[in-house]
């Protein structure tokens, strides 16, 4: 049963990703809550920083997705529906399959970046699939997650600068002091029904998940 291992893989990124949205959720209450005297406010402030934790907790699970399916695919494991990848290349053993996507001088794979990710399927999967075409096709989307991402986890004037744009290209301005959390908890203008942005981003990611690794 090959591909119970696909399986796992896609069922432990639906898992965070859900951990991750009950999280988002819970946060949204705790603020609206009058705790008992002598415990600490959850502030808005808070709701936040937790939402950008969340954030961050997603954008890791979904580069361990990546990178877990990418492997096995390589070595010839079939999803849980639908035919297997052809395999331009066969490796031998999983540390074979490692050192070939990794390049064999790095310790790992890069999994943010869209066109090195469509480059490297098409090396090894014929037309790059089940990857290439769901990636392509969310392009902007996954170039918005990595901005995001690295605006929370960095500090550096350009990733602050790719962020306001981002929030240009969304919401035409970019509020006074608008925190990333702030802005992932704002509501997508045009969704229906509405959803936030934050969301937006897991809902994206669900569906190129379910592409990638059928169920």
């Amino acid at each position: 049963m090959s591909h119970l291992h696909l399986r796992s893989v896609l069922g432990s990124l639906t898992k965070h990703l859900n951990e991750m949205q009950q999280l988002a959720v819970g946060a949204d209450q705790w603020v609206t809550i009058t705790f008992p005297k002598g415990v600490p406010k959850f502030s808005a402030r808070h709701k936040e920083i937790v939402t950008e934790l969340v954030f961050l907790r997603i954008f890791l699970a979904w580069e361990a997705f990546l990178d877990e399916s990418f492997i096995l695919y390589l070595l010839g494991k079939k999803p849980p529906t639908g035919k297997r990848p052809h395999r331009l290349h066969k490796p031998p053993t999983r540390k074979t399959a490692v050192r070939l996507v990794t390049g064999g001088d790095r310790e790992y794979a890069d999994w943010t970046d869209i066109p090195i990710l469509v480059k490297r399927a098409n090396q090894y999967f014929q037309n790059g699939e089940p990857y290439s075409q769901v990636l392509k096709s969310q392009q902007n989307f996954f170039q918005q997650m990595k901005i995001i991402r690295n605006a929370i986890a960095h500090t550096s004037g350009f990733s602050k600068e790719k962020f306001k744009k981002l929030i240009r290209d969304e919401l035409t301005i970019y509020p006074s002091k608008l925190t990333v959390g702030g802005f992932l908890t704002m509501t997508k203008q045009g969704s229906s029904p509405p959803e936030s942005f934050l969301e937006s981003y897991l809902s994206k990611i669900h569906f190129a998940a379910q592409r990638i690794v059928p169920n």
